[in-house]
């Protein structure tokens, strides 16, 4: 029963987390991207999107997730509003 009830609320074994976190160092090493271009990456996506929006610097999250015919660069950016006009940089 209380299986049923974690994986209905979403919560996770420890099992699981390391799995997911071992999947996440070998898809690094098997694309060949370190910390230090993915740390560049964050900081080009955060420069593009402040040319359009506000957005929460500290929110942003890049992850590589891998799928099985694919790979996908996931961001996550917390948006605080909108410019009516893009700045130019």
């Amino acid at each position: 029963m209380l299986g049923i009830l974690r994986r209905f609320l979403g919560e996770r074994s420890s099992g699981h987390i390391a799995h997911r976190r071992m999947q996440f160092v070998l898809m690094h090493d098997r694309v060949d991207i370190t910390p230090d271009m993915m740390e560049a990456v964050k900081n080009d996506i955060i420069k593009v999107l402040s040319r359009y929006m506000e957005i929460d610097n500290r929110s942003i999250k890049v992850n590589l997730e891998q799928g099985k015919d694919f790979m996908a660069l996931i961001s996550n950016v917390h948006v605080k509003r909108v410019y009516r006009h893009a700045s130019s940089i």
